[in-house]
């Protein structure tokens, strides 16, 4: 062999090639780790937001946006921070959800292709629901825009698809409130978890749900107050094309102590629904039952002894669709119960409880049984006995109840504890029948139904440290009827005050029983007299709180954003006629209240109410309507008679926004207005929905510190603008769009000047008004004429003296009021008005030209008019060179500006084209690049145009500085 030739090439091990190469994908697994959520983060967060805003009729806001899969591999994780979803219709305004995080896991090569992302978890944490729905049906989660209804272009699948395998929610904390269905339900601390493949058929679905709070009330009855929740459901779900069957597998349900399971299934088919469950209570013991009642679950219900044989079953069975209801099976038995706290003498005893419910099933809920057949318990020598039977609920139920108690109140201490600082004392005596049916009712047949009884208290005496003042009710008496519920006599104090009612409520069964809407109207009648209500007592106001200082920064307090307005019931016509001697609230003492207050279909209406306070007499008239339950309206009106306008100014925060001077005047006035409008849930009035007119009339008001006089003064150099007395004052406003406009000009004496004043004052503060002024020559300060003279010096080029005696009596002057009440803007014409007044100016020069034609002919004249010429041509001059000096330094930055911005653009494309470049062929790079590229030119546009707009914003300053100078040459 040559020594030239080569020898072959040794090939290295598979060993080593294996690790090279799983070392360059190990590398380019890494690389692509930390450089994809950089590249298609701004991309996922933009097709986010695009496929919510064309699929939702609601506005969602998104804080932050991150994505990572560092802890997720293989998958990506897309994260979320901040989302609201508010509403953008009917339920404007209301948060539906505000949501901390939101964290959903993707696959990875779904985010690279981008055609169909697949989420196939999702965990949503801190968040919280509002969920409403108003009296006609509509409900605020109703935001999904369907399909067909979507623009042509937005009506393409969804490019995110839901597979999920797993899910959870951490702190979560709802609101449900139904008011179709007056059902309302609270829930706090939610966290709940699943699990299982919910793409497939047949899904084995394990959940676990744990509720700090749950409260559910319907109808007014509350069954659920403040429940601790616990629930793990097993629960198999199997899906066909016509056929979902749920069979509950293992599952257990907990409320306080009170532990339960379900067993059973429910199924959907194509045309009705059917079902088979089952309560399983075999482990619950009485004491566990009563842990559902929240007097007894407090403190010492650990220590409580509980004992008694308990009976609890619960079946729902049968078919559902739109005509038929399952059938069901609920009943409670309790025997030989007793409860007894080892820290209390007394016990409850011989506790008897025969509760439930039948329905065969079908569509005749006539058919339904409730029955109380027996209630009785017994403690410290007091006795409690009741029954119930309801028959043919829904046509014409018939009802036969007995209730019987006789109760020393001070013994419930005895048997069960209070909380600190609560005690009762008195008696109460009960005796009560009911029985007949409804129709007897309605059709006025009182005979035929058996309606008699007393509900008596004597001497009772409540206290509580919930309570500023003790309650003493000396005697009240409550008599049944068929025909009403009559309170014949209430005699109560607390505290300070003291007050009688007696009254009648009409309906009272049709309102408990009825089927039909128009049955259910409760009627009622009462007198409330009371010579003494101290309200700021009962409240806990203290004297010094009671009454804040009205000063120029007095802001009202802040208000809750989770406030509920004052609800009128519905289904309620309620009358009250007021008489109180004396009424203290908020600092304010009201005397002679009369008048009558009428509550009926979610409008309450004062009608004829009159009182004496704040110096003077208040006469209140209008309603107050809370039909719309997210925005109260009002319509009222006043008539007020000699009130003090400090008193109403410190009591009434929302007068500064009406009257901002108000603040700064003492006096009394009179005044009438009649206003509509909006309220916040937090009863604040939306002031730019107010409409309506007033007007307001003083004898004597003295206005001092108030801003817009003060400048006014300033601007006029007459300093004794600033602090003004007026008489006889009379105005006529408006309310529209935000603002109290003057429907008449306002005819006062500004320190002996007649003025006029014109405008309006927006509830923003804003003002805007033009004053006529008629200024006696007399009050004409010496600055202003010297001024005046400088200017017609200016002009004819000598130096007159203006002569007193040549200007008229009165000067018109104009005086612009702008900017807000705190910073006011004051503009005037009074340097004219003078020149004007004596001849303007074209007299004046044609009086001194005559006297100097008489001693030079028509020279003198060529003089003054060449020199008026002149001084015009030098003044315009001027501008014209400060004008085409600015423009010049203006057009310059521009240019500059743009040319940087141009390099800016330039830079982009070239960094752009050089990574498209460097990414060849490989469709990996060149996806990333173009990613890249798009980002690259997104900022260097960015940058450009913000240059440019600064640039264009220096010019603008660089002009109006010019134009102001100009302005001022010559004055």
């Amino acid at each position: 062999m040559s020594k030239k030739e080569k020898l072959p090439k040794k090939k290295k091990s598979f060993i080593r090639r294996l690790f090279k190469w799983t070392g360059y994908t190990f590398l380019i697994l890494l690389i692509a780790i930390i450089l994809i959520p950089i590249i298609f983060k701004d991309e996922i967060k933009e097709l986010v937001l695009k496929e919510v805003s064309k699929s939702l009729k609601a506005d969602v806001t998104i804080k932050d946006f991150d994505l990572t899969f560092l802890s997720t591999f293989p998958n990506v994780t897309i994260q979320l921070y901040d989302t609201k979803v508010t509403g953008r219709t009917e339920f404007k305004g209301v948060e539906l959800a505000s949501i901390k995080t939101i964290e959903a896991h993707v696959g990875l090569w779904d985010v690279i292709g981008g055609d169909e992302i697949e989420i196939d978890e999702v965990h949503i944490s801190d968040a919280k629901f509002d969920v409403r729905v108003d009296p006609e049906g509509k409900a605020n989660y109703d935001i999904v825009i369907p399909t067909d209804e979507r623009p042509v272009e937005d009506q393409e699948p969804s490019k995110f698809k839901m597979s999920l395998k797993e899910y959870s929610l951490k702190n979560i904390q709802i609101v449900y409130d139904d008011q179709a269905s007056d059902m309302y339900a609270n829930i706090k601390n939610l966290n709940h978890t699943g699990e299982g493949d919910l793409t497939a058929d047949v899904i084995d679905f394990v959940t676990s749900t744990q509720m700090d709070e749950l409260t559910f009330e319907m109808e007014g009855l509350s069954y659920l107050s403040k429940v601790k929740t616990n629930a793990d459901v097993n629960l198999l779900m199997e899906f066909k094309e016509d056929d979902s069957k749920f069979t509950l597998k293992e599952n257990t349900f907990a409320l306080n102590n009170f532990n339960m399971s379900l067993d059973g299934f429910y199924q959907m088919l194509k045309d009705h629904d059917q079902m088979d469950l089952k309560l399983n209570t075999k482990q619950i013991s009485f004491k566990d039952l009563l842990s559902l009642v929240p007097s007894f679950y407090q403190s010492g219900y650990e220590s409580m002894v509980a004992k008694g044989d308990l009976k609890l079953n619960g079946e729902v069975k049968g078919r559902l669709d739109d005509k038929n209801l399952p059938g069901w099976d609920f009943g409670l038995n309790v025997q030989k119960a007793s409860i007894k706290y080892p820290d209390l003498p007394g016990s409850i005893s011989n506790i008897t409880v025969d509760a439930g419910s039948k329905f065969e099933g079908g569509s005749n809920l006539d058919k339904m049984t409730i029955d109380v057949t027996k209630f009785h318990s017994e403690f410290v020598g007091n006795l409690i006995d009741a029954n119930l039977k309801l028959r043919n609920p829904m046509t014409d139920p018939l009802i036969d109840s007995k209730i019987k108690a006789n109760v020393n109140l001070a013994t419930l201490g005895k048997v069960m504890p209070l909380a600190e600082g609560e005690s009762y004392k008195g008696k109460l005596n009960a005796d009560v029948a009911l029985n007949g049916r409804m129709s007897a009712i309605e059709t006025e047949q009182y005979e035929k139904f058996n309606a008699q009884g007393l509900i008596e208290l004597f001497d009772f005496l409540y206290k509580s440290k919930d309570l500023n003042e003790d309650v003493n009710v000396k005697d009240l008496t409550f008599r049944f009827s068929p025909q009403n519920l009559s309170l014949e006599k209430m005699n109560a104090t607390m505290g300070k005050s003291d007050f009688a009612v007696n009254g009648k409520i009409d309906n009272y069964l049709g309102y408990l029983f009825g089927n039909k809407k128009e049955d259910q109207l409760l009627k009622g009648a009462f007198n409330f007299n009371s010579n003494n209500l101290d309200l700021d007592q009962l409240m806990g106001v203290s004297a010094s709180s009671a009454a804040p200082a009205a000063t120029a920064s007095a802001e009202p307090a802040p208000v809750d954003p989770n406030a509920e307005p004052l609800l009128i019931p519905e289904n309620v016509d309620f009358n009250l006629n007021t008489n109180i001697q004396k009424l203290r609230y908020n600092g304010i003492d009201v005397n002679n209240i009369k008048g009558n207050v009428n509550m009926k279909e979610e409008v309450a209406s004062l009608n004829g109410l009159s009182m004496n306070t704040m110096g003077g007499t208040v006469g209140l008239r209008g309603s107050y309507s809370s039909k719309d339950h997210n925005k109260p309206a009002i319509d009222l009106g006043y008539d007020l008679k000699e009130i003090d306008i400090q008193e109403i100014t410190s009591h009434f925060l929302t007068i500064g926004k009406l009257a901002p001077v108000a603040k700064y005047a003492k006096g009394q006035f009179s005044s009438t207005l009649n206003l509509k409008g909006d309220l916040t849930k937090a009863l604040e009035p939306v002031y730019n929905s107010l409409t309506g007119d007033g007007d307001l009339f003083t004898n004597l008001v003295t206005v001092s510190g108030f801003e817009p006089l003060k400048k006014l003064g300033e601007s006029l150099n007459m300093d004794k603008l600033a602090n003004q007395t007026f008489k006889d004052v009379k105005a006529f406003f408006s309310f529209k769009d935000g603002k109290v406009t003057m429907k008449k000009p306002l005819k006062i004496k500004l320190s002996g000047i007649d003025t006029e004043v014109m405008g309006s004052t927006a509830f923003t503060q804003d003002i805007d008004y033009k004053m006529t002024m008629q200024i006696p020559k007399s009050m004409i300060p010496a600055g202003i004429l010297k001024t005046a003279e400088q200017g017609l010096a200016k002009v004819n080029g000598l130096t007159p003296k203006l002569n007193l005696g040549s200007i008229p009596d009165i000067i018109p002057v104009n005086a612009l009021v702008g900017g807000t009440v705190t910073k006011p803007v004051i503009k005037t014409d009074f340097k004219e008005a003078i020149l004007k007044a004596t001849g303007n100016l074209k007299d004046n020069i044609k009086e001194q030209g005559k006297e100097l034609i008489n001693k030079a002919k028509d020279s003198v004249k060529t003089v003054i008019d060449n020199k008026v010429k002149e001084v015009k041509e030098d003044f315009n001059k001027k501008k014209d060179e400060i004008i085409a000096n600015a423009q010049k330094e203006a057009d310059k930055l521009k240019a500059e500006a743009k040319k940087a911005a141009d390099q800016i653009r330039a830079e982009g494309d070239k960094q752009c084209a050089d990574g498209m470049d460097a990414a060849g062929s490989n469709p990996l790079k060149k996806k990333a690049a173009e990613v890249a590229c798009k980002e690259m030119k997104k900022k260097a546009e960015s940058s450009a145009t913000k240059v440019e707009q600064e640039a264009q914003t220096k010019a603008d300053n660089i002009m109006d500085k010019a134009r102001e100078k100009a302005d001022a040459v010559g004055k």
